[in-house]
């Protein structure tokens, strides 16, 4: 466990308070202990070094995680990007904007949301290496194997 001293930054605590009707369990977990409770109002506290952010925008930080885990799982698996082209604020923006911009596209010229072997064969496509007898083959085959 670590004490005030160890931390190499300051950090502050909020008190997240939900107040609702949820008609679930709720499973608070950490590394150390899982809480489980059937009260619908309760306090989540959460230890953050982001002083710049108020607590407000903390507080929507995480209720959205889940979504925010979920666009990085997309991003990283069905667009491949397992790693980055560049670390710097403008090589991730563009990175971000061209995996967007093919989503969208895919999802344009398909009809349906982009898989890892649409995106896949669309980069092949574009590379040369998949005629377009195979590309259309590849749309008509996913279009009709979802209907059974």
């Amino acid at each position: 466990m670590r004490r005030r001293g160890d931390l190499s930054a300051p950090v502050r605590v909020i008190d997240i308070y939900h107040k609702g009707s949820s008609k679930r369990n709720l499973k608070l977990s950490s590394k150390t202990r899982t809480i489980r409770t059937d009260k619908q109002d309760y306090t989540v506290l959460v230890v953050t070094d982001r002083m710049d952010l108020s607590a407000e925008t903390i507080a929507l930080i995480y209720k959205y995680r889940w979504q925010i885990e979920l666009f990085f799982r997309w991003f990283k698996c069905i667009l491949g990007f397992k790693h980055y082209f560049s670390y710097s604020e403008n090589g991730l923006t563009i990175q971000v904007y061209y995996a967007l911009i093919a989503s969208m596209l895919i999802t344009l010229w398909t009809g349906r949301k982009p898989t890892k072997r649409t995106y896949e064969i669309f980069c092949f496509y574009f590379s040369g290496w998949v005629t377009d007898e195979e590309l259309a083959t590849h749309i008509l085959f996913t279009s009709v194997s979802e209907l059974f």
